[in-house]
């Protein structure tokens, strides 16, 4: 039993964590607007360029307008 709890510790930290970043052309993260945006929906800005998604989960599709709005080209989020 406790080796099946340390394979699944072990592939759930190996799942990287989703983080949304706004992208200016040529897919370039535009840290300012990612920050800006991620703290305008009370998101987690985290690592210096990134915001976590699920901080803002019920949120990506603002995520996406606000960095359109505030000048870059589109969100690296997925949203349905």
């Amino acid at each position: 039993m406790n080796f099946f709890a340390f394979i699944l510790v072990a592939v759930v930290a190996a799942i990287p964590a989703h983080a949304c970043k706004c992208l200016g052309a040529g897919g370039a993260n535009n840290v300012g607007h990612t920050k800006s945006c991620c703290a305008s929906l009370s998101g987690s800005f985290q690592g210096g360029n990134d915001c976590a998604a699920d901080s803002i989960s019920e949120h990506l599709s603002n995520f996406r307008s606000c960095c359109q709005r505030d000048g870059s080209v589109t969100s690296d989020c997925d949203f349905p």
